[in-house]
C-alpha cells in the first residue's frame, strides 16, 4: 500500500502542472491510489486515507481543503458503488488492473473519475452553472487522467500468473 501511495500521490506533486494538455485537460493521476485502494479496509481507514491523500495533494497545489473534501467524498462512495456493480466475497483483498478486467474499468474506474473531476470543477468554480462552462475541461481531464491511472497502474502492478 506504501508503494502505491509512493506511485500515485507522491509523483503528482512536481508533475501537477507540468502535466497538462493544451490547458485543457488536467491529470490528477492521486487518484488511482484512492481507487486501488484494497477492497473490505474498515470505512474509518478508507476515509482517513481519503482524506489524507486529499491535504496531501491540497498542502503543495494551494487548494485548501478542495481536494481533501472530494477525496473523503470518493472513499466513502467507492464501496457503495463497487457492491453494486460487481460482485465479490467479502474479506480485504488488493485490487488492480488485472483483477477488475475490462468490465470492472468502465463500470467503476470511469464513472468514479469523472465523479471526482466533476466535484473538483464544480467547487473550484463556485456554481452549477459554472460546471457547464467548462464541461469541456472536465471530459478532457476524466481521459487524460483515466489514461494515466491506466498506465501507471499496469507498470506497478503484478500480473496474476497463470497456472
Amino acid at each position: 500500500m506504501t508503494f502505491y501511495f509512493v506511485g500515485y500521490v507522491v509523483l503528482q506533486i512536481p508533475l501537477l502542472y507540468k502535466f497538462v494538455l493544451f490547458n485543457v485537460a488536467f491529470s490528477f493521476f492521486y487518484l488511482g491510489y484512492l481507487i486501488f485502494f484494497p477492497l473490505g479496509q474498515n470505512p474509518l481507514l478508507r476515509l482517513m486515507a481519503g482524506f489524507l491523500t486529499g491535504l496531501f495533494i491540497d498542502i503543495f497545489s494551494n487548494t485548501p481543503g478542495l481536494h481533501a473534501s472530494v477525496c473523503t467524498f470518493v472513499m466513502f462512495f467507492r464501496d457503495t458503488w463497487l457492491r453494486r456493480i460487481l460482485e465479490y466475497e467479502e474479506g480485504v483483498f488488493d485490487m488492480n488492473i488485472y483483477i477488475l478486467k475490462a468490465r470492472g474499468i468502465l463500470l467503476y474506474v470511469l464513472p468514479v473519475i469523472f465523479i471526482h473531476h466533476l466535484m473538483i470543477f464544480w467547487i473550484n468554480y463556485g456554481s452549477g452553472i459554472g460546471v457547464f462552462l467548462v464541461f469541456d475541461r472536465i471530459l478532457a481531464s476524466t481521459i487524460f487522467s483515466f489514461t494515466s491511472i491506466l498506465i501507471i497502474n499496469l507498470v506497478i502492478s503484478i500480473k496474476p500468473s497463470r497456472i
